[in-house]
C-alpha cells in the first residue's frame, strides 16, 4: 500500500535527522580524538542513540502505515510525529550549528 502524505513528510524529516546526526557524530568522534574528554564521548553516545532511534522511526512509520491503513487511524498517529520530527530536526540542526562553529 501506498504511504500518505503525512507519512512521506515523516520520513523525509527522519533522513534529515539521520543525515545531521552523522554529521554531528563525525564533529564529535574528530573531538573526542583530540580532546579525550568525557564529555565528547557522551555526545557521541547521545547523537548514536538518536541515531538509533529515527532508524527505528523509519522502520515503524513503514510498519504502522501498513497496519492503521484500514483502521482510519494512520492520520492520527502520523500528524503528532511529524510535529515531533520537525522539533526534532530543528534542535538537531541548531546543535549542528553550534557543533560547527
Amino acid at each position: 500500500m501506498a504511504l500518505g502524505t503525512l507519512w512521506m513528510i515523516d520520513l523525509v524529516l527522519a533522513a534529515a535527522s539521520i543525515v545531521v546526526l552523522v554529521v554531528l557524530l563525525y564533529l564529535y568522534r574528530a573531538n573526542f580524538r583530540t580532546l579525550r574528554s568525557p564529555l565528547s564521548l557522551g555526545l557521541i553516545v547521545f547523537a548514536a542513540l538518536f541515531l538509533l532511534e529515527n532508524l527505528a522511526a523509519m522502520y515503524f512509520y513503514f510498519a504502522w502505515n501498513e497496519s492503521l491503513s484500514g483502521t482510519g487511524y494512520a492520520s492520527s498517529v502520523a500528524m503528532p510525529m511529524l510535529l515531533l520530527n520537525a522539533v526534532e530536526l530543528v534542535a538537531f540542526s541548531t546543535l549542528l550549528l553550534v557543533s560547527w562553529r
